[in-house]
């Protein structure tokens, strides 16, 4: 379990240093060119792990994960922080230059999932709040 830094609300993070901005969606158009979806992936998964949210299937294997990435924008060169979710059901990936904002944007992602999951799930992962929904996970 990573300990993190206890971060401003994304609202708060995002009046003051901007918004996340989508580089992937399985569904929907992005703030980056479709051309560029597949380096973005590359530098993405290829990224630092910083923090990283699971849940397995009954084969040991994910069916869903959030990750806090650090990465290099293929583009700009820039280090950026992307919040990079996947399950069985779709991807998205958002980034931004900051890492507080993503800390905000991962640990909101990760809560989002808890609240209304995308996966059909046995009712023990409600018993003990998500300490037992994910299998790894390091948001309190």
């Amino acid at each position: 379990m990573n300990v993190s830094l206890a971060v401003k609300p994304l609202e708060e993070l995002t009046a003051q240093y901007g918004p996340m901005r989508t580089v992937l969606h399985h569904a929907a158009p992005t703030a980056i060119p479709s051309q560029q979806h597949p380096v973005h992936v590359f530098n993405i998964l290829g990224g630092d792990t910083l923090r990283e949210s699971v849940i397995n299937g009954a084969d040991g294997t994910p069916d869903l994960f959030v990750r806090l990435v650090k990465y290099i924008d293929p583009v700009s060169q820039w280090t950026r922080y992307a919040v990079d979710y996947w399950s069985i059901n779709g991807y998205w990936a958002t980034d931004h230059v900051h890492r507080p904002v993503a800390e905000s944007a991962y640990e909101t992602a990760v809560l989002a999932e808890f609240a209304d999951p995308t996966l059909t799930l046995d009712r023990e992962r409600f018993r003990c709040g998500l300490a037992s929904f994910y299998d790894v996970t390091d948001v309190i």
